[in-house]
C-alpha cells in the first residue's frame, strides 16, 4: 500500500519575484493599496465626494445596470462585487446566435478553450492555459447547478469525454477563472464551468416552444426543436418544471477510402429534464431533479493532415476510413437538494447519481495497419487485417454527497463550512481489434477490461472578517482525502500486461485560499487572491513489455499535480451603472506536471517538470440609449519551467492550446420596426496562433494551429406576444482554420513516421434562424 502526502502552499513560493503579469497591473492597483493603507489609520474610511460613509447596513455596494446574480463563492451576490474574474453568458443570447454545443458556448471567452477530440462531447475544456494537451484528468471541473458531471481520473476518461449539453432549460452559464480546489475540489486547477437552470416557478403556469434552422456550408441542413412547461401543484408552494430538446446537426466531414461516406460527422442529440420543488415553509425547501441527455454521432469531426499543416486525404475536410467510427455519450443525473434557514445560517444538504457512459470507436490509419501487419508475425498474427481500429467503452456510476451551513451576511464575520464526499466506479472495456483481409473474420491484437475506483471525501470552509465596511479578508481551506483502487485482465498478443492484477492507492491533499477585497465606493472593488488547487494522483498498469521493449520509467502509480495562483484584480462601474470595467493579472506556478509518454503499444503516465502561467484578462461592456458595446481580452504567457529532458519536451516551451492573445468584441443596436422592438448586432472573435503538442516531444508531435478571426451577425425582433426570432450567420467570412487535433497518443505518434495527424477544422459558414413562443 502507498501513501502520499502534499500541501499545496510553501511559504518558498510566496518568496518568488512578481511575475510580468501582476508587474502590468502595478500602476492601476498601486493607488488603491496606498489608499486602503490610508484609510485604516483614519477613524472614518475615505468615500467620494457626495457619498456617505459606508455602514453595516449599507456595506452592500448597489446593484448595477445589468448587474447579473452568480453563485461563484457558493452565495448568491453580484457578479460585480465577487474578488475573482467570473463571467457569465445567458442562454438567450446562446439561442441568438446559433450556439449548439460547448465549442459554440466558450468560443466567446477569451482564455477558454474547448479542445475537440473528435467532436460533440468528445474533447477537453482549458482555462487560462493549465493545459499539457494530452491531459491525464481535467483541469477544468464542469458543474449543472451544484452537481459536479463526469469522471475524475484517467480511467474514466474524463479529459478525453466531457459533458457536452445542449441548451437545454439553460438560465445562464458561470466561467470561474482560476482555482477553484477550496470549494470545488479536485479538478478545477484551471477554473470551472457551471450551468445555471431555470427554477421551478410555483406563482403560475408558463411555458415555451421553440427551435431552430440552419444551413452550414459543406454539410447541410440542422434543426433543433425544444419546449419546457412550468405547472405550479400548489399555489406559491409546489411546482412541478419539465424541458425536452432533440437537436440535429449535419455533418460537413467527408469520409474516403473503405468506407466512403458524406456528412461523416452529422450529430444527433436528444434530452429531457424534470425538476420538482417544493417549498412547504417559508425556511424549508426541497428540489428533487432528474435528467437524461444522448448524443449519437455517426463519426468524429476530423481531417487528415501532415505535421506541415497540409490537407493530405483531398481536401481541408476529408478522412480516409477503413472502418466506421460512431460515438455515443448518454448521462443520467438525478438529484435530490434540501435546503433549510436556521436565521442564522443556512443548511444545504446536495445528493446525486450519475451514470455517465462514453462509448467510441476509431479507425487507425493506413501507416499503423501496415505497421502491425508485418510486426503481426513476430507476435503470432499471421492473419494480414484490412483495418484496425479501437473499440471502447467508459461506464462511470459516480455519487456524491454535500452537507453545507452557509452564514448570514454579517457585520463582522461571514462564513461557510462543508464536507464533501465523492464515490466513483468506473469499468472500461478496451479493444484492439482488426478486420481481416478475405477471408472476412475478425483478429483481436488486445482485450482489456478495467474496474478503476476512487473514493475522495473532505471538509472545507471559509471565513470572511469585514475588517472595515469597504474592507473584507477572506481565508479558506479544503483537506481532502482519497483511496483508490484499479484492477485489469488484459489479454492478446500486443497486450503490454498479460494477465491481472489489482492495486490500491491512499493519498491526501490541502488547498487553501487567501483573498483581499476593498471596496472604497459603490462603484470600485479591488482585490488580491491567492489560491491553489490539485489533480489527485493515480494507478496504473505495471507495465511488462512494449512493441520496443521494456520502459524503464514504467511505474505503478503517478503522484499529484499541484499549482498556485497569485491574482491582482479591479472591477468598476462607472456612468450610472451603463459602464463596467475589469482588469485582473495572474501568476500560476503548476508542479510535478503529469504527463503522457507513448511507447508505440503502451501509454504510461509520469509526473515531469513545472510549468508557469502569466496573464492579463481584461473585460468593458457599455449600454446608452440603443447601443451596447462588449469587449474582452486575455494574454496569457503559458511555458515549462524545466521541461522534460527525457520526452524531448525543452525548458521554456510553450504549453499546449495556449494563445498567446485572444478577444471578442460584439456591439448591438435596438431600434423599432414596425412597432416592435428589433436589434442588429455582430461579433468578432480572434486569436492568436496555438500549438496543439510540445516542441520536440518524441512521443506526442506538435501540430501548429495558426491565429484566427471570426464574424459572426445576427439580427431579430420580438413579436408583441412575447415570441421571437432571431436570424444569424455565423462565421460570415466561411474562414476555414485549424481549432485542433485529436488528442490520441497512438495516432500523434504515428504522424512522425508518415502517418496523418487527425485535425479539427472551423465550422464553415452557417446560416440559421431560431424563435422562441412563450405562454
Amino acid at each position: 500500500m502507498k501513501h502520499t502526502h502534499r500541501v499545496i502552499v510553501s511559504r518558498e513560493s510566496v518568496a518568488h519575484s512578481l511575475p510580468r503579469a501582476i508587474r502590468l497591473l502595478l500602476p492601476f492597483m498601486l493607488p488603491a493599496v496606498a489608499t486602503a493603507a490610508m484609510a485604516q489609520t483614519a477613524t472614518a474610511p475615505a468615500t467620494s465626494s457626495g457619498t456617505p460613509p459606508a455602514t453595516p447596513s449599507n456595506r452592500k455596494s448597489a446593484v448595477t445596470l445589468g448587474e447579473v446574480m452568480v453563485t461563484a463563492n457558493r452565495r448568491r451576490e453580484p457578479e460585480r462585487e465577487v474578488p475573482m474574474h467570473v463571467d457569465t453568458v445567458q442562454a438567450v443570447s446562446l439561442q441568438q446566435v446559433g450556439a449548439k454545443n460547448l465549442n459554440d458556448y466558450v468560443s466567446y471567452q477569451p482564455g477558454v478553450f474547448f479542445a475537440s477530440a473528435g467532436g460533440t462531447g468528445q474533447g477537453e475544456l482549458i482555462m487560462r492555459g493549465v493545459s499539457t494537451g494530452n491531459q491525464t484528468s481535467p483541469t477544468v471541473s464542469l458543474y449543472i447547478d451544484d452537481v459536479p458531471v463526469g469522471g475524475s481520473t484517467v480511467y474514466a476518461a474524463a479529459a478525453t469525454f466531457v459533458f457536452d449539453p445542449a441548451l437545454l432549460d439553460l438560465d445562464h452559464i458561470e466561467f470561474l477563472y482560476g482555482p477553484q480546489g477550496t470549494l470545488y475540489g479536485a479538478g478545477s486547477m484551471g477554473g470551472l464551468v457551471k450551468y445555471v437552470t431555470v427554477k421551478p416557478d410555483a406563482s403560475g403556469f408558463s411555458g415555451n416552444v421553440g427551435g431552430d434552422i440552419s444551413n452550414t456550408n459543406r454539410g447541410g441542413m440542422s434543426y433543433t426543436e425544444h419546449a419546457s412547461l412550468n405547472i405550479p401543484l400548489i399555489k406559491d408552494k409546489a411546482a412541478l418544471r419539465v424541458a425536452v430538446v432533440d437537436q440535429h446537426v449535419t455533418g460537413v466531414y467527408q469520409a474516403v477510402g473503405e468506407t466512403p461516406a458524406g456528412g461523416d460527422d452529422r450529430t444527433h442529440t436528444r434530452g429531457a429534464r424534470v425538476q420538482l420543488e417544493f417549498d412547504p415553509t417559508d425556511k424549508l425547501t426541497f428540489n428533487v431533479t432528474a435528467m437524461a441527455q444522448q448524443i449519437a454521432a455517426d463519426g468524429l469531426s476530423m481531417a487528415d493532415y501532415n505535421l506541415q499543416g497540409q490537407p493530405i486525404s483531398g481536401g481541408p475536410y476529408v478522412r480516409r476510413l477503413n472502418h466506421r467510427e460512431p460515438f455515443a455519450q448518454t448521462l443520467e443525473l438525478y438529484s435530490f437538494h434540501v435546503g433549510y434557514d436556521f436565521d442564522w445560517a443556512t443548511l444545504d444538504w446536495i445528493s446525486s447519481y450519475q451514470n455517465f457512459v462514453n462509448h467510441s470507436v476509431q479507425d487507425y490509419p493506413d501507416s499503423f495497419l501496415g505497421l502491425l501487419n508485418e510486426l503481426g508475425p513476430l507476435f503470432g498474427v499471421d492473419q494480414p487485417m484490412s483495418s484496425l481500429y479501437v473499440d471502447s467503452q467508459y461506464t462511470v456510476h459516480k455519487t456524491s454527497q454535500e452537507i453545507r451551513l452557509t452564514s448570514r451576511k454579517n457585520e463582522h464575520f461571514d462564513w461557510l463550512g462543508g464536507l464533501w464526499f465523492n464515490r466513483e466506479n468506473v469499468w472500461e472495456q478496451y479493444a484492439l481489434e482488426g478486420d481481416n483481409a478475405p477471408p472476412p473474420g475478425k483478429t483481436s491484437l488486445i482485450q482489456q477490461n478495467v474496474n478503476a475506483g476512487f473514493a475522495e471525501y473532505a471538509g472545507y470552509g471559509d471565513l470572511t472578517w469585514h475588517i472595515k465596511p469597504t474592507l473584507d479578508l477572506t481565508v479558506g481551506m479544503r483537506a481532502s482525502g482519497n483511496s483508490q483502487h484499479l484492477s485489469n485482465l488484459e489479454e492478446g498478443p500486443f497486450a503490454g500486461s498479460q494477465g491481472g492484477f489489482r492495486e490500491h492507492l491512499l493519498s491526501d491533499d490541502v488547498t487553501k485560499m487567501v483573498t483581499l477585497s476593498w471596496r472604497p465606493n459603490d462603484h470600485d472593488n479591488y482585490y488580491a487572491r491567492a489560491s491553489t488547487g490539485y489533480r489527485p494522483g493515480g494507478l496504473q498498469a505495471p507495465l511488462q513489455s512494449t512493441l520496443l521493449g521494456p520502459n524503464p520509467n514504467a511505474k505503478d502509480s503517478f503522484g499529484s499535480d499541484n499549482l498556485e495562483s497569485y491574482e491582482l484584480g479591479y472591477k468598476s462601474s462607472h456612468l450610472d451603472g451603463h459602464l463596467n470595467v475589469g482588469i485582473d493579472g495572474y501568476d500560476i506556478e503548476w508542479h510535478h506536471v503529469q504527463l503522457y509518454t507513448y511507447t508505440l503499444g503502451n501509454t504510461i503516465i509520469q509526473n515531469a517538470g513545472d510549468a508557469r502561467v502569466e496573464g492579463v484578462e481584461m473585460q468593458a461592456n457599455y449600454s446608452r440609449g440603443s447601443w451596447q458595446f462588449a469587449a474582452s481580452s486575455a494574454y496569457t504567457d503559458a511555458y515549462t519551467m524545466n521541461g522534460s529532458p527525457q520526452l524531448g519536451i525543452q525548458p521554456n516551451s510553450p504549453l499546449p492550446y495556449s494563445a498567446k492573445w485572444a478577444g471578442t468584441l460584439s456591439g448591438k443596436y435596438t431600434f423599432i420596426l414596425a412597432g416592435l422592438d428589433a436589434y442588429v448586432g455582430a461579433n468578432v472573435r480572434a486569436s492568436s496562433h496555438r500549438n496543439a503538442g510540445f516542441s520536440g516531444d518524441s512521443s506526442d508531435p506538435n501540430f501548429y494551429l495558426p491565429g484566427f478571426t471570426f464574424l459572426d451577425i445576427n439580427t431579430g425582433v420580438n413579436l408583441r406576444n412575447g415570441a421571437n426570432i432571431d436570424f444569424y450567420v455565423r462565421n460570415l467570412l466561411n474562414r476555414q482554420v485549424p481549432i485542433g487535433t485529436l488528442n490520441d497518443e497512438a495516432v500523434n505518434f504515428l504522424s512522425t513516421v508518415g502517418g496523418p495527424m487527425l485535425v479539427q477544422m472551423s465550422t464553415p459558414r452557417t446560416v440559421g434562424v431560431a424563435f422562441n413562443v412563450p405562454f
